[in-house]
């Protein structure tokens, strides 16, 4: 199938194996999508609104630019995909494995990632805008400039995780795990840390006017 070609699945394709499968430009809206082998799939600028991709494997699939706003992914697997400046706003990627995907410039704003592993995931510029990520695996992530504004980032465990010059302002970060986190140049202004474990952390030149630094371990940080 040519890269022009428009491809449309309107039934239901449950549990079958489409890895490397050539979906460029697709207009796959409300796609039944659950538990299939996706692995290396192309779906750059697809439409997969509202598409349901419960369980399914994603690993290494090209999700470049794809429309993926309400899309459902609770449990699959994006792990190494590449999701650069594609639109997951208010989808569903609860337990979701992002590890080491790339999520530059990617649009998560209202997303359910809660429980979502982003281990040395690359989402430099991403928008977090109310993303509710609370329990996520941000060990290691790269989320330099990310747009996380009222985000809900509540128990994450984020081991040096790089939030340089990231955008923090009024997200709840109440019991995260941020030990040897980079916030240099970060907005947390009106944040909420009560209870969050920053041991080691760089927070030279990080906005924390009217943050709330309650409980908060500070042992050890940069300033």
């Amino acid at each position: 199938m040519s890269k022009e070609e428009t491809l449309v699945i309107p039934f239901k394709r449950a549990g079958v194996n489409l890895q490397g499968s050539q979906f460029s430009h697709g207009h796959l809206e409300n796609a039944e999508l659950t538990n299939c082998n996706l692995q290396q799939a192309n779906f750059p600028y697809a439409n997969l609104q509202r598409a349901n991709l419960i369980g399914s494997d994603l690993r290494q699939a090209n999700l470049l630019e794809a429309d993926l706003r309400e899309a459902n992914l609770i449990a699959a697997s994006l792990r190494e995909a590449i999701l650069r400046g594609a639109n997951l706003s208010r989808a569903l990627l609860r337990r979701c494995n992002l590890s080491e995907a790339d999520l530059l410039e990617a649009h998560f704003n209202e997303a359910d990632l809660s429980q979502a592993i982003f281990t040395e995931a690359e989402a430099q510029g991403a928008y977090f805008y109310r993303a509710n990520l609370s329990q996520a695996i941000l060990i290691k992530a790269h989320f330099h400039k990310a747009y996380c504004l009222e985000a809900n980032l509540s128990q994450i465990e984020g081991d040096r995780v790089d939030l340089r010059w990231a955008n923090l302002r009024g997200a709840n970060l109440r019991g995260a795990n941020l030990r040897g986190a980079n916030l240099r140049g970060a907005n947390l202004s009106q944040a909420d840390l009560t209870g969050a474990n920053l041991t080691g952390a760089n927070l030279r030149g990080t906005n924390l006017q009217q943050t709330i630094l309650s409980n908060t371990v500070l042992k050890d940080v940069y300033l």
